[in-house]
């Protein structure tokens, strides 16, 4: 099919190619290396894109805007105070049941002690302690701190953005007719709208996703007759918005508390089930629903997710599929990349 377009067709194809996969090669340099700065600048974005509706509707009620910018500031952090003081109060009373369950750890102990021995006789005392010499309590804590201390300045800078973003993002659209006098004003205002309202869609959507994951993990730690099982429930909420990373510590930590229960059989069991919650949940509903919140489809949502985490980590991977949505914003809006928009599409959107 190719043979027969003409040569100067086939080499602008060509030429277009090798400068598109240039240009995506040198902006994710550009991304990694400026990661400081564009990380808390995106993230602000996407909060204040959460942030702004609630301060319209103070509005709506009578605050001036300032006023209603600062009540909803007020009211997020509230929120954020009430999840951290119940998870906080969570950990404490775990930790103050942690001794009744010292019998069966021990038991727990010699079982494991027992399958060492009698299948796994090449992990020696001095084979285990020869390893742990090599291990730096010291490199350890450094790297703590300074991955504490590194997330706090994201955090920082992040919250510095949104004081200026929120009070900004309701008159922008407006500069934007004003920027780009005519039909291309008002398609850029259009095209900020939607994708902010896109945005809301997806957390919204997300966070009712979670909030099904965590009642049906607390529902099965309840099942399982597993303690504190809201508390494992509500784990499962928050910890799902941190990909692959958070299922995992989901599923572990009930896992971990019914063979302390029940034995190491109910706590296989356990962990079994709820992986397989986390998976279905993880590879087929969310990508599959997100990816329609966002007029993505499920393979672009899933690939997005390893392209973003590849760049900048586990945040990456949380703002994966929004962010990706305004690279889909910005190729349905250009001419030459349409086709790329609308590969990026879900099949509702092509059918349409």
């Amino acid at each position: 099919m190719n043979s027969h377009q003409p040569p100067q067709i086939q080499k602008s194809f060509g030429l277009n190619m090798f400068i598109g996969l240039g240009a995506l090669i040198m902006l994710g340099a550009i991304m990694t290396y400026l990661k400081v700065i564009l990380l808390p600048m995106v993230l602000a974005f996407f909060i204040t894109c959460i942030l702004n509706p609630l301060a319209m509707i103070f509005q709506r009620w009578g605050l001036p805007r300032l006023l209603a910018i600062v009540s909803t500031l007020l009211l997020g952090l509230a929120t954020i105070w009430l999840a951290a003081n119940f998870m906080f109060s969570s950990l404490i009373a775990f930790r103050d049941g942690l001794p009744a369950y010292q019998d069966s750890l021990d038991n727990l102990y010699n079982q494991l002690t027992a399958i060492r021995d009698s299948r796994f006789s090449f992990l020696t005392l001095d084979l285990i302690k020869t390893h742990l010499a090599s291990f730096s309590f010291g490199r350890f804590f450094g790297d703590l701190f300074n991955n504490f201390f590194s997330l706090t300045g994201y955090l920082l800078l992040t919250a510095i953005f949104i004081l200026y973003f929120l009070p900004a993002i309701p008159a922008f659209p407006e500069k934007l007719k004003r920027a780009f006098p005519g039909e291309r004003g008002q398609e850029f205002s259009k095209a900020v709208q939607g994708l902010s309202l896109q945005i809301q869609r997806y957390i919204l959507a997300k966070s009712l996703l979670s909030s099904g994951l965590g009642l049906l993990v607390g529902v099965t730690c309840w099942l399982f007759g597993v303690d504190f099982a809201t508390t494992w429930g509500m784990f499962a909420f928050f910890l799902n918005f941190i990909p692959t990373l958070g299922a995992v510590a989901a599923s572990l930590m009930p896992a971990i508390l019914a063979s302390l229960q029940f034995g190491w059989a109910t706590g296989l069991w356990l962990l079994v089930i709820l992986f397989v919650i986390m998976a279905l949940s993880g590879n087929f509903v969310e990508p599959l629903v997100l990816g329609r919140s966002v007029n993505l489809s499920p393979t672009i949502a899933f690939l997005s997710i390893l392209a973003w985490g590849w760049l900048w980590g586990g945040i990456g991977m949380i703002i994966a599929v929004p962010a990706t949505a305004i690279v889909k914003f910005a190729c349905d809006r250009l001419p030459t990349l349409k086709p790329v928009g609308n590969l990026m599409g879900s099949l509702e959107t092509i059918k349409q």
